[in-house]
């Protein structure tokens, strides 16, 4: 598979910057539930929490780290024999703020010309959303397409509003594999969904919302939503492995073991102009300090992201005026991290949920760091 008109495509339409630099990245993953379903009850997994593959990153191939003088001042129990986030902190996102191990390994990082890399995917939102996508690509409706997040943000709303009883029925439509013969009895059932919870959306969105399900009763196809493997929402997470090998092509990716994965990324023959490309490995994390701390950032971003889905945006705002010294300070640690991440390349972060997740990041991120 040539990699260069996909990752050309991707970096002119985001405006991606410094790509083609040299960098290492290191990765962990927290969340990986490995395969998402959906079942007579719901879903096969009871928590839906974000999975989020993610690390840090240095320029260069070589970096003049001193880890073990990190990992001293740490003080680890000695029964530890790698650094693991269960060690700096634990409990909820907020709870963690609290951790000042954790806080000096954010200062360490930012102080030693690191910067870190995040994947943040909302699994249910990613496996919904190909039903949006699905009408907005059959109808050229150009309102629609560029109300795009906003459709995907609000449907999500509602159906979060109404999960169990969604996905029951998804199931019984055999989603993602909904027959022709069943089109229109699915579209209905959704513009009868947004018609019960319209009252959660303001009148001008749930009037738009109910016009594209409108609109995909008079097209003969949903592509997107047939021809799937029925009730199989997510099969595997490769291809989020696979996104920043091309789009960061020049540089070397370095992965915790996860035999799954690397099954399947040895699987894929990829190509740079012709050119065989292979720039990654796969390691033990006990052998390698970068992916310890990656196992750190990972596991502190899935609970900040999680967080983020799952609270109101009310008690967000008590939660943050309630922040103590130690808090913000860690906080503002992580957001430093981030705005210094985002200046070097705008790649380094890739974000799947929904729009009012990234209106609680921007609300918690501005009110913290006044």
């Amino acid at each position: 598979m040539e990699i260069n008109k996909i990752r050309e495509s991707i970096a002119l339409h985001n405006g991606l910057q410094n790509i083609d630099d040299i960098y290492t990245f290191y990765y962990d993953e927290t969340n990986n539930i490995r395969k998402l379903y959906l079942s007579d009850f719901g879903l096969n997994v009871e928590q839906e929490d974000n999975f989020v593959l993610a690390g840090i990153v240095h320029k260069g191939t070589h970096h003049n780290s001193d880890f073990a003088s990190l990992f001293d001042t740490l003080k680890l129990q000695k029964t530890a024999k790698e650094l693991k986030l269960k060690h700096v902190a634990k409990g909820s996102f907020i709870d963690m703020l609290k951790s000042r191990k954790l806080n000096k390994i954010l200062d360490w990082l930012s102080e030693n010309g690191f910067y870190i890399h995040y994947f943040n995917l909302n699994i249910v939102y990613w496996s919904v959303i190909d039903i949006i996508d699905s009408i907005i690509s059959e109808a050229e409706n150009s309102t629609f397409i560029i109300n795009h997040l906003q459709l995907k943000g609000d449907f999500y709303e509602v159906i979060t509003s109404t999960k169990v009883d969604f996905l029951r029925e998804l199931n019984h439509f055999n989603y993602p594999d909904v027959k022709q013969e069943k089109f229109h009895a699915f579209c209905n059932w959704m513009i009868s969904l947004v018609r019960t919870h319209s009252d959660m959306l303001p009148n001008h969105r749930a009037n738009m919302l109910q016009n594209l399900f409108e609109e995909a009763l008079t097209l003969d196809d949903l592509p997107f939503i047939s021809g799937g493997h029925g009730k199989e929402l997510i099969n595997n997470f490769l291809i989020f492995y696979l996104q920043k090998l091309y789009i960061f092509k020049n540089s070397w990716h370095i992965f915790d073991e996860e035999e799954q994965i690397q099954n399947l990324i040895e699987g894929i023959s990829w190509t740079d102009n012709g050119n065989p490309l292979k720039n990654y490995e796969f390691v033990n994390s006990h052998d390698n300090s970068a992916v310890q701390i990656s196992d750190v950032i990972a596991g502190f971003l899935g609970k900040y992201f999680t967080y983020l889905k799952n609270v109101n945006s009310n008690q967000l705002r008590v939660d943050v005026v309630s922040l103590d010294e130690q808090q913000v300070n860690t906080f503002v640690a992580l957001k430093r991290l981030i705005d210094h991440s985002d200046t070097l390349s705008r790649g380094l972060f890739t974000v799947v949920n929904s729009e009012n997740e990234r209106i609680k990041h921007d609300l918690f991120y501005k009110s913290c760091c006044l």
